[in-house]
């Protein structure tokens, strides 16, 4: 059997390109672009622009304490 990309799980991998702050900004051209000769939008909402500059995260991460175990 052969696996085929499905169209809409590429393209929203590209949405998430798009608003992913630490996508470059020749990987956010290239998502734009991509999306467009598939004949998607690729709107960007403007508040999720504003979490990306700003670096806001959309949800809070989980701060776990980091332990170290040593073996001597």
């Amino acid at each position: 059997m052969f696996h085929r990309k499905d169209p809409n799980r590429r393209a929203a991998g590209l949405r998430a390109a798009l608003a992913n702050p630490h996508t470059t900004h020749t990987g956010r051209k290239r998502a734009e672009a991509e999306l467009h000769s598939m004949g998607r939008s690729a709107h960007v909402p403007i508040t999720t622009k504003i979490k990306r500059t700003l670096g806001i995260r959309s949800s809070p991460r989980n701060h776990r304490e980091h332990h170290t175990n040593y073996r001597y």
